[in-house]
C-alpha cells in the first residue's frame, strides 16, 4: 500500500494535489495545507507548533487530531513514518520535507536508512521540485529515471560499499566506495536506456535522482 505525507509546501510541486485519491497523512502544518487544497488526511501527526491557535482551530473543526507534546524523542515526521508503518503502508513518499532546517532534513535522511524499514523492505523517498531521494539496499537494481530528472547521484552511507553501475553516462565496474567519497556524484541517464543497472553488493547508498532549477 502506498501512503503520501506532507511536512509543508517547501519545494513543493502544486501538481501532487491532484492525488486527491491517495492516501495522506498531515504532518504539523502539512494537515493544514492539505486541508486547504481539499484533501481530507486519514490521520495527522504533530506537536503543531508550526500553526497559530485560529490555524489549529481550524484544522480541528475539520478532523480529529491528538497533538504530541513538544518534548519528544522523534520528530513529527519519524512519528508520522512510524505510524504510517503500523497501518500497513509499505511505500511512503514524503514531501516538504527539505529547503528548511539542515537538522531537520537529515533526520529525514536517517530516517530513510533506519535499519528496520530497509530489512522489511518499507520504500521510503523524500521528493521535492528538483529531488528524489530514497536508499537502495544490498542486490541488483534496475532505476527508471523520473520525467525530467537528468542527474543520478551515489551516496555511500558507510565506508567499504561495493557498487557496479551499468548503461549510465559514466560507467563503474565493481568498486568500493569510503564513506566521504563523490566518485558518484552527478552521474546522467544515458539516451536509449530506460532502466539502467546499480549492482550493490556491500552496504546500503543513498540515490538522488536531481534536476537543475
Amino acid at each position: 500500500m502506498k501512503v503520501n505525507l506532507l511536512c509543508s509546501l517547501r519545494n513543493v510541486d502544486e501538481s501532487v494535489f491532484l492525488e486527491q485519491q491517495s492516501d495522506w497523512i498531515g504532518v504539523d502544518r502539512g494537515t493544514l495545507e492539505l486541508l486547504n487544497h481539499q484533501i481530507k488526511p486519514i490521520a495527522a501527526v504533530g506537536d503543531f507548533d508550526s500553526v497559530t491557535e485560529k490555524e489549529l482551530n481550524q484544522i480541528k473543526e475539520q478532523i480529529e487530531i491528538d497533538p504530541v507534546k513538544k518534548e519528544k524523542d522523534d520528530t513529527d515526521l519519524a512519528l508520522a513514518v512510524n505510524l504510517a508503518v503500523e497501518l500497513g503502508y509499505s511505500e511512503i513518499k514524503i514531501y516538504g520535507a527539505t529547503g528548511g532546517r539542515l537538522d531537520h532534513f537529515m533526520g529525514a535522511i536517517q530516517i530513510l536508512t533506519k535499519p528496520e524499514f530497509l530489512a522489511d523492505d518499507i520504500k521510503i523517498s523524500l521528493i521535492d521540485h528538483q529531488n528524489i531521494i530514497n536508499v537502495l539496499k544490498p542486490g541488483n537494481h534496475r532505476i527508471s529515471q523520473i520525467e525530467g530528472m537528468k542527474y543520478i547521484s551515489f551516496v555511500p552511507l558507510t565506508s567499504n560499499i561495493r557498487v557496479k553501475l551499468e548503461q549510465f553516462k559514466y560507467e563503474l565496474p565493481y568498486t568500493t566506495l569510503e564513506q566521504g567519497s563523490t566518485l558518484t556524484i552527478s552521474n546522467e541517464f544515458k539516451e536509449g536506456f530506460e532502466q539502467p543497472k546499480v549492482t550493490v553488493e556491500l552496504g546500503n547508498i543513498l540515490v538522488i535522482q536531481s534536476k537543475d532549477k
